[in-house]
């Protein structure tokens, strides 16, 4: 599969920008397209960037439409929200990115061509976020597979897999060096019957729990089947920021459930209240 390369840089956009609900596109195809690059927060500034990467399904099509509380768009704004709560001292920032052509349904992401073809611009683009800041790349589904095989020339402190068919790869060697490697599953996600393999272009490669890649699992709660990770106050949306924040030592195993502490959320209210006010000013 050969696409044009998306074309994004913090420069670029900033002399060009187009304004949305909420957030800012960093990167968008045509209409008719189905390439779409969304930052919420100021990642210009940021201390800390996720960036979100979907799974089979998401296009331009539907990026703006969707109502579901598991669009990519709602899952955005609502990492970066938690983040916020959870460090509301913290300049966090979220990228949501539907940059390559997905999958349509899930039994077209039996192959990897579309990963392969994503990977490159979302490698791409960890390069134009500011140098100073923690990345983190949060893959769901075949998204993480698309993480996996950007990893050997992206720029992240780590790489989030969430409910994962495979990373893309076979040899740990295959994800570069330096990124931590987390990964998720919940208990009724039946993501876990899939076969872990690679032949040629068939298969999505090794699980990230797999010795060879050697993640570390991390604990979700309760989250409903495979849609459920990013679920409001669940376990596993509240591991995705602690990681997303660098707050490793806050990272829990499965089976242990916290909240937001509630002065962290008072303290971020406050401060977004603050904002609101001095804009309205």
């Amino acid at each position: 599969m050969t696409v044009t390369p998306l074309r994004y840089g913090l420069e670029e956009a900033d002399a060009t920008i187009v304004e949305t609900i909420g957030g800012r596109l960093l990167a968008c195809d045509p209409p008719g397209g189905a390439r779409v690059v969304e930052v919420f927060g100021d990642a210009a500034t940021a201390d800390h960037i996720a960036v979100i990467v979907p799974g089979n399904g998401q296009h331009l099509g539907n990026y703006f439409t969707s109502q579901e509380a598991h669009s990519p768009r709602s899952r955005g704004q609502l990492l970066l929200r938690t983040m916020q709560e959870l460090a509301p001292e913290s300049r966090s920032a979220v990228v949501v990115w539907v940059g390559y052509h997905a999958p349509p349904e899930w039994y077209n992401a039996i192959t990897n061509d579309a990963a392969y073809a994503g990977a490159s611009d979302l490698a791409a683009l960890t390069h134009y976020l500011p140098r100073a800041a923690h990345i983190t790349l949060v893959g769901h589904s075949y998204g993480s597979t698309v993480a996996g095989l950007a990893l050997a020339s992206a720029r992240a402190e780590d790489c989030v897999a969430l409910g994962s068919p495979g990373m893309g790869v076979v040899h740990r060697s295959e994800l570069g060096s330096g990124t931590r490697l987390w990964a998720g599953y919940g208990e009724s996600d039946r993501i876990r019957l899939i076969p872990h393999v690679r032949l040629g272009r068939l298969g999505l490669g090794r699980d990230p729990l797999h010795p060879e890649l050697g993640a570390t699992s991390f604990g979700t709660g309760d989250i409903p089947g495979h849609c459920g990770y990013y679920t409001e106050g669940s376990e596993s949306l509240l591991n995705v920021a602690r990681i997303a924040l660098g707050r490793y030592d806050e990272v829990t195993p499965a089976g242990v459930t916290t909240r937001i502490p509630a002065r962290a959320a008072r303290a971020a209210r406050t401060a977004q209240t603050a904002r609101e006010v001095e804009t309205a000013a």
